[in-house]
């Protein structure tokens, strides 16, 4: 079978005669995860004599990448050459490792057991054959008598023989039912052990030589002096993500807050289980383009205008043989449309990156999906409020306003909504700088009632040639409050505008807008009300258009 074997030379040395050869495990301590990546670093800890020794680290992650290994010793030590193997295991086991050596005792402590258990079920079946002679032997003496000529003395004796004879077989036929349960349930026993010895077998066989499934990495170490040296492995490994997750929660009244607690969402699919491990959070993206793209100049030519004549008949024909095409085979068309783009949408964070330290160590699993961590809890003020526009909806909508006042980036991620203790929903928390505001829906408000009402529209000679033309509409909306608690409410509602000095729009509110054209939104109006528990509120609005003759409204 062909192995893949890949060697990476860190420092070229010559080969040399190693004083030992040591194999050790190497032990997650730290993970870095990026978005789609992580870098994990690895601790292996060997007590070693001075002198140049050979280090085989089995049971690495498959997919380790060379170019991403980094190996650092501590002072007083120095890596040599590093050679790392795929599905292969250059030597083997260090056989004084622990695990190995209560491998290796657990096997002779079986056997030692099945031992016992031979001699066991031996000296049951000795019993057995004694009670099964014993038997043989009393069943001769009662033939012996019954040949014997019958006096009244030995008819006496016979007697007496007899029930001797049946009171020692019936004793001895007791002893050997019960040895041969005894030896029955030895054998049962004994089968367990079998197969106990056999696991136990298999796993030292496993210890002793590996699934060769992962990766090994076997390197060169100088040790100036003996000692414990811890030497960290790192390396960059895929498939690992994380993402932030909100739980939202609004209290509105008069001490307006919004509490969030935040958490991260992880996976990882590396093919090991990272645990009991420091874990790092950070919003780089190593594996993207690192430079800008190139730009070059674009070529331009001048043709003559019969060149020029002949290219656009050669676009014509080429358009009629297209065109005929299509119609002997419009049966295909639909096959051959182009499908539409997908669109992904990632938050662009302007060369900013974010970096979370996890408290405490974690373990997470190879292929968990979803693992979530909490992360922390803030507190902001918000001004809360609600938005209504009867001409669309007949509820209104309750909204917060907060300052990221964290003094850190809040990253983007799905949020789940509470308002008042109860959960209204999903949505999504956008990226946050630092001291920046932002809005949020916080569900609707089925207390706070909207209507939108025309009483009367009335227009003018409608046509072409018509001296003048008009148009004139009246809207009567309300806001009427259910709720036990006062509202500001933010009524949003629009009219037509023109961008033809011909026609003119003209409108008049009763109470007067707060806002026209918010955030140059042409044609909108805003109102700002305050509206009391139990309260109706009011609003009427009229516009007209009007435009000379000769022209027809659209």
């Amino acid at each position: 079978m062909f192995r893949l074997f890949l060697t990476t030379s860190l420092i070229a040395l010559a080969a040399p005669g190693f004083a030992d050869t040591f194999t050790a495990g190497a032990r997650v301590d730290t993970v870095t995860i990026y978005p789609g990546l992580a870098t994990v670093t690895r601790q292996v800890t060997l007590d070693l004599p001075a002198g140049q020794h050979q280090i085989v680290v089995p049971d690495l992650s498959k997919g380790l990448a060379t170019e991403g290994l980094r190996l650092a010793a501590p002072v007083g030590t120095q890596v040599g050459a590093v050679n790392l193997a795929f599905d292969r295991l250059p030597v083997t086991p260090d056989q004084s490792a622990p695990a190995i050596i209560a491998a290796r005792d657990e096997v002779e402590r079986l056997e030692a057991v099945l031992r016992d258990r031979a001699a066991e079920i031996a000296q049951i079946r000795l019993r057995v054959q004694a009670a099964e002679e014993q038997i043989a032997f009393l069943q001769s003496l009662s033939q012996a008598g019954a040949g014997e000529a019958l006096t009244a003395a030995s008819i006496a004796d016979i007697r007496a023989l007899a029930q001797m004879v049946g009171t020692e077989t019936l004793a001895v036929r007791e002893a050997a039912f019960a040895a041969e349960q005894e030896a029955q349930a030895a054998e049962i026993a004994r089968k367990d052990d079998v197969e106990a010895l056999q696991d136990a077998q298999q796993a030292l066989a496993a210890l002793m030589q590996p699934e060769q499934e992962g990766s090994v990495l076997t390197f060169t170490l100088n040790a100036a002096e003996a000692g414990e040296v811890t030497i960290d492995i790192s390396s960059v490994e895929g498939f690992a993500n994380w993402s932030p997750v909100y739980d939202m929660r609004l209290t509105t009244g008069d001490d307006a807050a919004l509490d969030i607690d935040r958490a991260v969402v992880i996976s990882q699919q590396t093919g090991q289980d990272w645990n009991d491990v420091q874990l790092v959070l950070s919003t780089a993206r190593p594996g993207e383009q690192i430079a800008p793209s190139g730009v070059w100049a674009p070529v331009r030519r001048i043709i003559s205008e019969d060149e020029l004549d002949r290219e656009r008949g050669d676009v014509m024909m080429s358009a009629q043989v297209e065109s005929l095409s299509r119609s002997m085979v419009s049966g295909l068309a639909d096959a051959v449309m182009e499908a539409p783009m997908a669109v992904t949408a990632q938050a662009d964070f302007s060369g900013a990156t974010v970096t979370y330290v996890y408290p405490g160590r974690v373990d997470i699993r190879n292929g968990v999906e979803d693992l979530r961590l909490p992360l922390d809890k803030l507190n902001f003020e918000a001004d809360v409020w609600a938005e209504a526009a009867p001409s669309r909806d007949q509820i209104a909508y309750r909204m917060a306003e907060f300052t990221n006042d964290t003094g850190e980036v809040m990253l983007p991620g799905q949020a789940l909504i509470f308002a008042d203790g109860t959960m209204i929903g999903f949505s999504h928390l956008p990226l946050l700088a630092a001291r920046a505001d932002t809005e949020m829906g916080f569900g609707p408000l089925d207390g706070l009632r909207l209507t939108r009402a025309v009483p009367n529209k009335t227009e003018g000679d409608v046509g072409v040639f018509t001296s003048s033309n008009q148009l004139t509409e009246q809207a009567l909306m309300t806001v009427e409050n259910l709720t036990g608690q006062d509202w500001a409410v933010k009524l949003r509602d629009a009219i037509p505008y023109s961008e033809q000095d011909d026609l003119e729009v003209e409108f008049t509110a009763s109470p007067a807008v707060t806002r026209r054209d918010p955030e140059g939104t042409r044609g909108i109006l805003e109102w700002d009300l305050d509206v009391a528990a139990g309260a109706k509120q009011e609003v009427t609005l009229d516009y007209t258009l009007t435009w000379p003759s000769g022209y027809v409204l659209r």
